[in-house]
């Protein structure tokens, strides 16, 4: 049986004064002038949105097939939050009109096992599943199942850890850590409005860690535009965010706690940056996020590998949660 929540239009969506406390209080790395706008921020999909439907034959009946794209006009700063709630709604209009053989029967219980699983064989992750979940109300059943596996985790003394979840709403609903990391988009946005592509990745490293201090948010995503020119980066001494600003010795690869995998082999990338750290003389233990097309084999695969490099594995587990319900 489905669960029927209350309608809303993403244009009446906006910040709440107990949304806004718990991002006061929750994540001090937003500042005062983002929290002002945040809290008078709306989307505005009548001006913004213009959806194309171009069927395969068109009959102008509901039943007609075809391609449906969405197109997004208008400044990045007043369009760049489309990204998850279009992805979360298109996910859930194919769980709602296509693939509709299935209810919410034991998906607690199978998230409950999942979580489980990899807290029992000390995986460190959190919840990366709001882009591509069935429904919302899944969702809530998903972490509703790893708190209760947390919860089992922390009475066993398992090592593993539930760290929170991508989804800030749920987050606060279940009183966990909203977490993340920075976005592909955040590269591209710099060398799309510089227009300097081949400093863009130095750009954006520079521009984070003059916003968020160093260590602060420090999970670097390498795959933008390659791996490898992003390392070329990486390895840059960071600049100062300002001419009467001292130059600092250290690099980004130095500050920034670890990187992201999001694509290509992960044992050749956990080989890639063991090799690159080690050049750099980088003696810190490092962390790698995993976040692409995880499940519990694969975790495990990956938590031997990074450990015997001698990295600190963590996951960013999506789909396998809130999409795949076995």
């Amino acid at each position: 049986m489905k669960t029927a929540y209350p309608f809303v239009e993403l244009g009446d969506l906006s910040l709440s004064p107990d949304e806004l406390n718990f991002l006061k209080n929750t994540c001090p790395y937003l500042t005062d002038n983002y929290l002002k706008f945040l809290s008078t921020f709306k989307l505005q999909p009548s001006k913004q949105l213009k959806l194309v439907f171009s069927p395969v034959e068109d009959t102008g009946k509901d039943s007609d097939v075809g391609g449906f794209a969405i197109h997004t006009e208008g400044l990045w700063v007043d369009t760049i939050l489309y990204e998850i709630p279009l992805l979360a709604l298109i996910s859930e209009a194919y769980f709602k009109f296509c693939d509709t053989d299935w209810d919410y029967t034991g998906q607690l219980e199978k998230a409950r096992e999942k979580g489980s699983t990899l807290l029992q064989a000390g995986c460190i992750f959190s919840e990366f599943g709001t882009r591509r979940r069935r429904d919302y109300h899944t969702q809530c059943l998903v972490l509703e199942g790893l708190k209760d596996a947390r919860a089992e985790a922390e009475s066993k003394g398992w090592k593993g850890k539930l760290t929170g979840t991508s989804n800030v709403h749920l987050a606060m609903k279940y009183g966990l850590t909203p977490i993340g990391t920075v976005a592909h988009e955040w590269f591209m946005g710099v060398a799309a409005i510089t227009n300097d592509y081949e400093h863009a990745n130095e750009l954006a490293l520079r521009y984070w860690n003059a916003t968020f201090g160093e260590g602060v948010l420090g999970i670097a995503l390498t795959d933008t535009f390659g791996t490898p020119a992003f390392l070329q980066a990486f390895k840059q001494k960071i600049s100062p965010p300002n001419e009467e600003a001292e130059t600092t010795a250290r690099t980004y690869a130095d500050v920034f706690t670890g990187v992201r995998q999001d694509s290509g082999d992960p044992l050749d990338f956990i080989k890639m940056m063991r090799e690159f750290y080690d050049q750099q003389g980088i003696q810190d233990k490092k962390t790698i996020v995993f976040s692409d097309s995880l499940n519990i084999e694969l975790c495990l695969k990956y938590k031997a590998a990074a450990e015997a490099a001698g990295f600190q594995p963590t996951f960013g587990v999506g789909t396998f949660l809130t999409s795949k319900l076995v």
